[in-house]
């Protein structure tokens, strides 16, 4: 959920647009590892999502968790970048 939360803020999705694109977007479902046959979410969880991480602090331990992930040796920060270029544009849902 927190990646579906940081590609909606930067590319300004609604809540509904956000789970519309997790259904039928190939790079929504890439980021966030699902099979491309995924049914998704219902667009209200994203709301619930960011309720729950408004409690007890869990949003400060997220963020310091995708920190410190790409300070790992076996992370693929340190893998060798490749020469392509990546798409201009990616494939928009079709409704």
């Amino acid at each position: 959920m927190a990646t579906v939360c940081v590609l909606q803020f930067l590319l300004g999705l609604s809540d509904r647009q956000a789970a519309e694109a997790v259904r039928c977007r190939i790079d929504f479902k890439y980021a966030m590892a699902m099979e491309l046959d995924d049914p998704g979410f219902h667009h209200s969880v994203l709301a619930d999502f960011r309720d729950r991480l408004t409690e007890d602090g869990r949003a400060d331990r997220l963020l310091d968790l995708s920190l410190a992930r790409p300070r790992r040796p076996d992370s693929c920060a340190s893998a060798p970048r490749s020469a392509a270029t990546p798409p201009t544009s990616w494939p928009q849902c079709v409704t």
